[in-house]
């Protein structure tokens, strides 16, 4: 997984899903997702496209994206491209995000991205 810098003016969003059990939530991360969630939609799939293509990863648009939840100290978001690649991003406490593709997230026992409708 790749380490990129801080969502900037966009992001995603999706109905909030429980924390995953067993967190330690981070206030300076939840500060930053909440900025996520405070954006319009369309700022939020574009910030977390610009996320996913800081990480190498290719995303020709942003079609769907939610908030998840906690995992460890960490905000975990779930963005859909128009390719169909699912990718779950990963908000720090100390404000860079991890971007990884959610097949990947699966094989290494992270949390598996939860569906988007």
């Amino acid at each position: 997984m790749k380490w990129i810098a801080v969502l900037s003016a966009a992001a995603v969003g999706l109905a909030p899903v429980a924390p995953l059990a067993a967190q330690v939530r981070s206030d300076t991360a939840k500060a930053y997702s909440d900025r996520l969630k405070a954006l319009t939609d369309i700022q939020r799939r574009g910030a977390l496209r610009g996320a996913i293509i800081d990480s190498g990863e290719k995303c020709g648009a942003v079609t769907k994206a939610g908030y998840q939840g906690v995992y460890k100290n960490l905000e975990m978001w779930v963005a859909r491209c128009s390719n169909n690649q699912t990718f779950g991003a990963f908000i720090g406490p100390d404000a860079t995000v991890q971007v990884s593709s959610c097949a990947y997230l699966v094989s290494v026992h992270w949390p598996a991205c939860r569906r988007l409708d």
